[in-house]
């Protein structure tokens, strides 16, 4: 069932797009996250990581509203170890909830205008996963954790795009500067407690936290037409 759920998804922008002449479009960000809800109560990191947009068809003069995919990774809680054996530190022993998600989404903006306010809607989901690895000896394999799972997620927001570069009314090659705010409420998923995972001779021992993953995005990045 969520296998053909998918599919519609995909499908719908190549059904919409072949019925409008609407001007393509593509957008990349950095992104921040702040766990909000059960979801902070449990993981207070604040997440960072990077988004992106393509927009298969985009608001003009005809069609007041855009339709496309948005793709996003968010890492909470990145953790910096102390190397046993260098004492340096180094990104190792990552303890960090990633998700990777995508989403269809449905924006409503001005076609025109050198400031362009927008309003949004997404629905979609995130793959969850935490990778560990211990290092007990050099001379041996590490000692490996991986966990992972599935969350239905929706939401909706808003924005601004300022005109960086190209024509206010003509959108061909033209260039804006676009920062965002969204609230994403999701299904309730199965993540690591980063705090429990403990080396117990040649086993990773941890314990898990279940709960629904409702976060605040901020993004700011730069959004191109075609």
């Amino acid at each position: 069932m969520n296998r053909q759920i998918i599919y519609v998804l995909l499908l719908l922008p190549l059904i919409f797009t072949g019925k409008l002449n609407a001007q393509p479009s593509a957008s990349l960000y950095f992104t921040t996250a702040f766990p909000v809800g059960e979801f902070r109560d449990f993981n207070a990191n604040t997440g960072f990581g990077a988004s992106s947009e393509i927009f298969f068809f985009s608001p003009s003069e005809n069609v007041p509203y855009g339709l496309g995919l948005n793709f996003s990774f968010v890492s909470y809680g990145m953790y910096f170890g102390i190397d046993p054996y260098t004492d340096e530190l180094g990104l190792s022993y990552n303890k960090a909830n990633n998700f990777a998600s995508v989403h269809l989404l449905f924006q409503i903006a001005p076609a025109k205008g050198s400031i362009r306010p927008y309003i949004e809607t997404l629905f979609g989901g995130s793959y969850i996963f935490s990778h560990t690895d211990f290092v007990v000896d050099y001379c041996c394999p590490p000692v490996t954790m991986w966990l992972d799972d599935w969350a239905w997620s929706y939401g909706a927001g808003f924005g601004l795009k300022f005109l960086s570069f190209g024509d206010a009314f003509l959108n061909h090659g033209s260039l804006y500067v676009d920062l965002k705010v969204r609230y994403l409420l999701s299904s309730s998923t199965e993540y690591l407690d980063r705090s429990s995972i403990v080396l117990y001779y040649d086993t990773l021992e941890y314990s898990t936290f279940e709960s629904r993953t409702d976060m605040i995005t901020a993004s700011i990045g730069v959004y191109f037409y075609f």
